[in-house]
């Protein structure tokens, strides 16, 4: 029987999902697309693209980041490299989706592929006008920019980049964050749509990705402030931090709180938060290690009492999350966005059920949290 997940270390956790999640990222690697656009869903594997169209994009670029964190050996994983980012290049113009162009760009960065100037011209991309560009995107897509560009930076030094990146680090900083509740925004103050509409309830995607990317940009440059406001999000976020180490879904940027906790994601739980946290600390800030620790000890000791880590299949499940029917998750999520759901992370767990689907940008992020916290060198990743 595998040891609980609370009381092994580290190493021991990576040790034992490392293996899932290699045999995850090979599986999901399309032979005939050259990218990673199937995944699992309902215990069965399908093609992301049926449910999530720019999936297969996304978590392309996650996982070449994840890849080359780990120093997986991408033959290995039946991966020519070069092949999937010729792949990758050509997904992106297809899609046409601009918020994912920071992914692509730090994937690129990390994987040292093209130029720059050639990336933006094979993705069809055009982000000359950085303050009208980062507008249009919700605060994960502005950090996952801020990221990319801090990585291309990292990589050739070029100016160019570093103006993008001040402005892009700007728009999150003086901007985004709302230093009152020490929380970011979902989307800018200009955003359209639905994004506008939400502005104010946030996700932990937009938290941790903006408490890394300005971990980033703070061990890249020594800025201070960046450092600062991106320890100042990470505590924040551990002060909400559940009683089984949950990182809650929603959060309310300008009355404080979470009014919508669930669904719980693994991969916050064994991925990004640690990935963000540790990044915070190399930067400058505060020890997070017993979060941390509680991050990952979720996986087997959380509130359904299951193992979100499973070796039969093998994968780690992607969620837990409300089961409540279409009625009671309507309503549940008007009262979120119109504010009116309160703090809902103190109450005690409504009925829940376990989510089996895994993405493949899930597995990838596993593999780097993992690796920096085994210590591997970070090559051309900046943590």
């Amino acid at each position: 029987m595998t040891q609980p997940i609370k009381q092994q270390s580290a190493k021991a956790f990576y040790d034992d999902v490392d293996p899932i999640c290699i045999t995850g990222l090979t599986r999901s690697l399309n032979p005939d697309t050259h990218v990673y656009d199937l995944q699992i869903m309902d215990k069965k594997w399908v093609n992301t693209y049926e449910f999530y169209p720019t999936e297969d994009l996304t978590s392309t670029a996650i996982c070449l980041i994840g890849i080359t964190r780990a120093k997986a050996d991408p033959a290995e994983l039946g991966m020519d490299l070069k092949q999937t980012l010729e792949a990758m290049y050509d997904l992106a113009k297809k899609r046409n989706y601009p918020g994912g162009f920071g992914l692509v760009l730090w994937a690129n960065a990390v994987c040292d592929g093209v130029d720059f100037n050639t990336l933006k011209q094979r993705c069809g991309i055009t982000i000359d006008d950085i303050g009208k560009h980062v507008q249009a995107l919700t605060t994960m897509e502005t950090s996952w920019l801020a990221s990319g560009l801090a990585h291309e930076y990292h990589r050739h030094n070029d100016e160019a980049v570093k103006s993008l990146l001040d402005a892009t680090v700007g728009e999150l900083m003086d901007v985004r964050y709302q230093p009152k509740h020490q929380i970011v925004t979902h989307a800018g103050d200009s955003a359209e749509s639905g994004h506008g509409i939400r502005r104010w309830i946030a996700n932990f995607a937009d938290q941790v990705y903006t408490i890394q990317a300005l971990a980033f940009y703070a061990k890249l440059t020594g800025d201070e402030r960046a450092a600062k406001i991106s320890t100042d999000l990470a505590s924040k976020m551990v002060e909400m931090q559940g009683a089984k180490g949950q990182w809650w879904w929603h959060y309310d940027a300008k009355r404080g709180g979470s009014p919508q906790p669930y669904s719980v994601y693994s991969v916050h739980q064994h991925g990004m938060a640690p990935m963000a946290l540790r990044a915070c600390e190399q930067a400058g800030g505060k020890s997070f290690e017993e979060a941390v620790v509680m991050s990952r000890s979720w996986m087997d000791d959380n509130e359904l009492g299951v193992n979100m880590v499973d070796h039969d299949t093998p994968t780690l499940w992607r969620s837990i999350e409300y089961d409540q029917g279409k009625l009671g998750d309507v309503t549940r999520k008007a009262k979120s966005l119109l504010g009116l759901a309160g703090d809902q992370s103190r109450k005690s767990p409504p009925q829940l059920r376990v989510n089996f689907e895994t993405r493949p940008y899930e597995w990838a992020w596993c593999i780097y949290a993992g690796a920096i916290e085994r210590g591997i060198d970070p090559d051309r990743h900046i943590v």
